[in-house]
């Protein structure tokens, strides 16, 4: 039996009391041929993706600039569809312009150079039925003062005024038209239908107008022909 007042029996040299835990003793080592854990590595560091960089600016080409195979702003394009027919005493402008183009507006109102012969009769019965249409307007103004008095000359005037009007695009169409233009034949084919409507009545009451009507449906039939529609191709 042990008495308390005995003092504990000395310890061995280099035994130490246990420590609390799974922590090993000061100075222990573990046994050889274990290998140490591998240090810790912080990944690379981060590296942000490039700066984003705008597209350039766009930037409008010069004034003038005309892209290769495109036409100028503004202009039909150029082909052999759209060229004028060869053979004209002129520079014509293109078959598809719509403009009301009044250059060397004198040379191109006379000359029929290079027209085929029935598509030249149809384009000096329209500019006949033009002028037939404006005489008629004219003449209208001393048959209604002679019928109604003087209340009505003003509406005779104002028909004059119309009638000349008309007479100019009649006049400017045709012009188009013998400039092989397909939009001013189209035009002409309607206003040429219209006339052979008003030639209906126009016969049963006597008016001047009938012969401007008889000339525009005669020159609508004439620029259709075979012969006039190979300056349209």
């Amino acid at each position: 039996m042990s008495n308390p007042n005995e003092a504990p029996p000395p310890q061995q040299p280099g035994s130490e009391p246990p420590q609390p835990g799974n922590v090993p003793p000061a100075g222990y080592q573990p046994p050889q041929g274990t290998p140490a854990p591998p240090s810790y590595q912080a990944p690379p560091s981060y590296e942000a993706p490039p700066s984003y960089q705008a597209p350039p600016s766009y930037q409008q080409p010069a004034p003038g600039y005309q892209q290769q195979g495109q036409p100028a702003y503004g202009m039909p394009m150029a082909g052999p569809n759209n060229a004028p027919p060869a053979g004209l005493g002129y520079a014509a402008p293109a078959r598809n312009t719509f403009g009301l183009d009044f250059n060397n507006v004198a040379q191109r109102f006379r000359d029929t150079t290079g027209l085929p012969q029935r598509l030249m009769v149809s384009y000096w019965l329209w500019v006949a039925a033009a002028a037939i249409g404006v005489v008629a307007s004219f003449l209208n103004i001393f048959i209604v003062r002679g019928l109604f008095g003087e209340m009505m000359v003003g509406a005779g005037i104002v028909g004059l005024i119309f009638s000349l009007i008309f007479a100019a695009l009649y006049i400017f169409i045709a012009i188009r038209l013998k400039e092989g233009s397909r939009w001013a034949r189209l035009v002409l084919t309607i206003l040429g239908a219209l006339a052979a409507i008003s030639l209906l009545f126009q016969g049963v009451t006597l008016n001047i107008n009938f012969i401007g009507s008889a000339a525009a449906v005669a020159a609508a039939i004439l620029m259709w022909l075979p012969e006039s529609r190979k300056h349209f191709e």
